[in-house]
C-alpha cells in the first residue's frame, strides 16, 4: 500500500508539472492543457494494455515504476525544447497542438500506464484507492509549490519522490540485483536532467534564446536579447526595447481627461506603461496584479519606484468600487488569446470596470490590428469585443495604428488634436513618438472611419462572455484558416485517420455483458474528462488562475476518486445509479452554467463529486477484468478530452462541453440497460 501511495504521489506530480510545461509551449492556452491531459490518459491506457506482455517477460510493478521515474523528468526537458520547433510568426493550429501534446506526453505517459497495468491484477480497488490518495496529496503539494516556491526548478521538485520511489522499488522483497541497477539508472537520469535543464530553455522563432527565465505563480517570464532586453510571457512578446506601444496606449486617453487624478493599471504590461502614466502626474496610480511573484519580478526588471504606485494584490475583476472612482483604467492584456486573457475583454469585465470608473472616466485597451489591411479573423475578434463593450458603455472611440486603441466611456469622449496638444504643453510632457505634430495624423477622421468600416463588415458579431469565450472560437477560426495550407491539411487528414483507426480498435474491445463492463467504462471515462474539462474551463473563466490551482483541482478529484473506490470496493453491482448521477450532473451544469461562474465553491464541489463517481464506478465495474476496464476508461477519457477541447468548447462554449459530457453519460446508461435486459433475457431462456 505504501508503494502505491508513493507511486500515486509521484505520478500526479509528474503529470501536473508536465501539463504546465506543455501549456506554456502553446502560449498557456487552456485547450492545450486539456489536450495534454487527454494525451496523458491515452498513453497511460496504451501502457496498461501492454502490461500483460511485459508481465510475461518478468516485469513487475517495481520495474514499471522505475522506468516511469527515469522518463518523467525527460518529458519536462523535451517540452522546454519544443517551442524552437514551432512555426514562427503564427499561432499554432489545432493539429500542431494535438500532435505536440501527444508526442510530449508519450514517454512518461506510456511508462506510467505500464506500471499501473502491472499493479492492477492483484486488488484493483485497493490499488486505485491508494494511488488516488497519493495523487491527492501530490495535488496539495503542487499548490504550495506554485503559490510559495514557483522558482524552485521542476527537477528539484521531482527529485525527492522519484528517489524515494526508486529506493522503495529496489528494496522490495525478494531482493533482485537488476532492480537495484534500474534504481541507480533512474537516479542517474534524474541527475542528468538536473544538469541539462538550464540549457533547454527556448522560445518560438524568431525570438532568441532566453537570457533569463523567471517562473511565477501562474506564468513564465523570459528575458531575451542583448543590452536592451525583450520580455516574453508564456512565449508571447510582452515588451520590446525601443517600442512605442506604451506611449500610444497611454497619452491620447490621458490628454483627453481634464485631470486624471486616480488611474488603475491592470495586466502584465502595467509596469511598462507606468513611466508614461507618471508623466501626467496623477494623484494616485494603482496596479492590480494577483501574482505577487510576477509583480515583484516586473517591478525589479523595469526598475519601477515603489513610491510611485500602489500594488493591489487582486484581480482587477474582483476590485470593489472606491469613493470617487478612477479617472482612467488601462487594461494592458495583449489580446483574448486564452481564457485568462479573454476575461479582460468580456461583457462581465466591462460591467466590473464600469463600476470602478467615475462619471466620464475612460476604460482603455488595445486589440490586434493593422493600418492598411485587417485580416478577417482579426476583424472578427475586434468586432466581438467592441460589441461586448457597447452593451455596457454608450460611447466608443477607435484610434487605429499598429494596434487598435479603444476608449470607452459613459460620456462623450473629446479627441480634438488642438485641445490635446494644448494639454500636452500644459503638462510639460516630453515624448518620442506621440507628440503634438503627430496628433492630427493619429486622429485623422478618415483613418478612424476606415477602421470602423473594417469592423462593420462583421455582421451580427456575437458577444464575448465568460460562458462563450471568444478565445476558444477564435482559436477554432485560426485553425480553419490554416487548413488551407497543404501541410496543415495533410496533418489534419493523418490525425483524422489515426482517430478513426483508434476508434475502430476501441469499439472492438467494448463489452456490454454482466462479466465485461468495459463498454460502460469507455463512456464513463469519456464523461469524466469531458465534464472535468468543462469544469476547468469554467473555473478559469471565473478566476484566471487555472495554472497555479491545477494541482489542487486534481487533488480534490483524486480524493473523491479514492473515497469512491473505497466505497465501491466490495465487488461489482448495479452501476446505473453512478451513470445516472453522472448524466444528471452534466446536464444540470449545462442548464445552470451561469451559477458555476458566480463563485469557486460550486466547481470544487462538482470536481470532488465527479471524482467520487469515477472511483466508485471503477471499483464496482473492474471485476475480473481490471486492466480492460481501466484501459477503456482511460481511452474514453482521452476521447472526451480531445473532443471537448478541440470541438465542443470552441463551437458550443463551456455549456457545449457540459452537454457533450451528459451525452456520454447517457450512452453509458444505455449500455447498462443493455446489460440488464440481456441478463434478464438469458434468465428467461434458462
Amino acid at each position: 500500500m505504501a508503494m502505491f501511495l508513493l507511486f500515486g504521489f509521484f505520478s500526479l506530480l509528474a503529470q501536473v508539472l508536465l501539463l504546465r510545461e506543455i501549456s506554456q509551449v502553446f502560449t498557456a492556452h487552456e485547450l492545450s492543457l486539456a489536450a495534454a491531459l487527454a494525451s496523458w490518459l491515452l498513453w497511460t491506457a496504451a501502457g496498461a494494455r501492454l502490461a500483460p506482455r511485459a508481465g510475461a517477460r518478468g516485469w513487475d510493478f517495481g520495474a514499471g515504476a522505475l522506468l516511469f521515474a527515469a522518463l518523467a523528468p525527460a518529458g519536462t526537458l523535451l517540452a522546454r525544447l519544443a517551442p524552437s520547433l514551432l512555426p514562427g510568426l503564427s499561432q499554432p493550429g489545432l493539429f500542431t497542438m494535438l500532435a505536440g501534446s501527444l508526442l510530449l506526453t508519450f514517454p512518461a505517459g506510456l511508462a506510467n500506464g505500464l506500471a499501473v497495468g502491472l499493479a492492477l491484477p492483484g486488488r484493483p480497488a485497493r490499488f486505485y484507492a491508494a494511488e488516488a490518495a497519493g495523487a491527492a496529496a501530490a495535488g496539495l503539494f503542487t499548490v504550495c509549490y506554485f503559490r510559495y516556491f514557483p522558482g524552485l526548478p521542476v527537477i528539484a521538485a521531482l527529485a525527492a519522490p522519484a528517489l524515494l520511489l526508486a529506493g522503495g522499488c529496489a528494496a522490495q522483497k525478494p531482493f533482485q540485483p537488476r532492480r537495484l541497477a534500474a534504481a541507480a539508472a533512474a537516479a542517474a537520469a534524474l541527475g542528468l536532467a538536473a544538469w541539462a535543464q538550464p540549457f533547454c530553455w527556448t522560445l518560438k522563432p524568431p525570438a532568441p534564446k532566453p537570457a533569463r527565465v523567471i517562473q511565477t505563480q501562474g506564468s513564465r517570464l523570459a528575458l531575451a536579447g542583448g543590452k536592451e532586453l525583450s520580455f516574453y510571457e508564456d512565449g508571447r512578446l510582452l515588451h520590446a526595447p525601443e517600442s512605442a506601444a506604451a506611449e500610444e496606449l497611454a497619452h491620447l486617453p490621458l490628454l483627453a481627461l481634464k485631470k486624471p487624478r486616480r488611474v488603475l493599471l491592470s495586466g502584465s504590461g502595467a509596469f511598462f506603461l507606468l513611466p508614461e502614466v507618471l508623466k501626467h502626474k496623477p494623484a494616485a496610480i494603482d496596479i492590480a496584479e494577483p501574482d505577487s511573484f510576477k509583480a515583484a519580478a516586473l517591478a525589479r526588471e523595469t526598475q519601477a519606484d515603489e513610491r510611485t504606485f500602489t500594488l493591489l494584490r487582486s484581480d482587477a475583476r474582483l476590485l470593489k468600487p472606491k469613493t470617487g472612482g478612477y479617472a482612467a483604467i488601462f487594461q494592458t492584456a495583449s489580446a483574448p488569446e486564452n481564457a485568462a486573457l479573454n476575461r479582460y475583454f468580456t461583457v462581465e469585465y466591462f460591467r466590473a470596470a464600469a463600476a470602478l470608473l467615475r462619471p466620464g472616466g475612460l476604460l482603455v485597451f488595445q486589440l490586434p490590428f493593422a493600418e492598411n489591411y485587417v485580416p478577417g479573423e482579426t476583424a472578427y475578434a475586434a468586432a466581438c469585443v467592441l460589441a461586448s463593450a457597447q452593451t455596457v458603455f454608450d460611447f466608443v472611440e477607435l484610434i487605429p495604428g499598429a494596434r487598435l486603441t479603444v476608449l470607452v466611456s459613459d460620456k462623450s469622449i473629446r479627441l480634438d488634436p488642438a485641445a490635446l496638444a494644448a494639454a500636452y504643453a500644459a503638462r510639460g510632457i516630453r515624448n518620442r513618438t506621440v507628440v503634438p505634430s503627430a496628433f492630427s495624423f493619429m486622429l485623422d477622421p478618415y483613418r478612424r472611419a476606415w477602421a470602423a468600416g473594417e469592423l462593420a463588415r462583421v455582421k451580427n458579431a456575437p458577444l464575448n462572455t465568460d460562458l462563450n469565450p471568444l478565445a476558444y472560437f477564435r482559436f477554432w477560426r485560426v485553425w480553419l484558416s490554416m487548413v488551407a495550407s497543404p501541410a496543415s491539411l495533410l496533418g489534419l487528414l493523418a490525425l483524422a485517420g489515426c482517430a478513426l483507426y483508434a476508434a475502430a480498435k476501441a469499439a472492438a474491445l467494448l463489452g456490454f455483458t454482466p462479466e465485461n463492463r468495459s463498454g460502460e467504462a469507455f463512456f464513463m471515462g469519456f464523461w469524466a474528462l469531458a465534464f472535468e474539462t468543462a469544469l476547468l474551463l469554467a473555473y478559469h473563466a471565473k478566476t484566471g488562475r487555472l495554472a497555479p490551482e491545477l494541482g489542487l483541482l486534481f487533488a480534490v478529484f483524486m480524493a473523491g476518486g479514492s473515497a469512491g473506490a473505497w466505497a465501491g470496493r466490495n465487488g461489482r453491482g448495479n452501476l446505473a445509479a453512478a451513470e445516472l448521477a453522472a448524466a444528471a450532473a452534466a446536464f444540470g451544469c449545462a442548464a445552470a452554467a451561469p451559477a458555476l461562474l458566480s463563485g469557486g465553491a460550486p466547481v470544487w464541489l462538482l470536481i470532488t463529486g465527479s471524482g467520487f463517481i469515477t472511483g466508485y464506478f471503477f471499483a464496482r465495474a473492474a471485476g475480473s477484468r481490471p486492466r480492460d476496464v481501466y484501459a477503456l476508461d482511460l481511452i474514453g477519457g482521452a476521447a472526451g478530452g480531445f473532443i471537448a477541447a478541440g470541438f465542443a468548447a470552441p463551437l458550443g462554449g463551456i455549456r457545449g462541453a457540459f452537454l457533450l459530457a451528459g451525452l456520454a453519460a447517457a450512452c453509458a446508461l444505455a449500455g447498462a440497460a443493455r446489460v440488464y435486459f440481456s441478463a434478464k433475457a438469458s434468465t428467461v431462456k434458462v
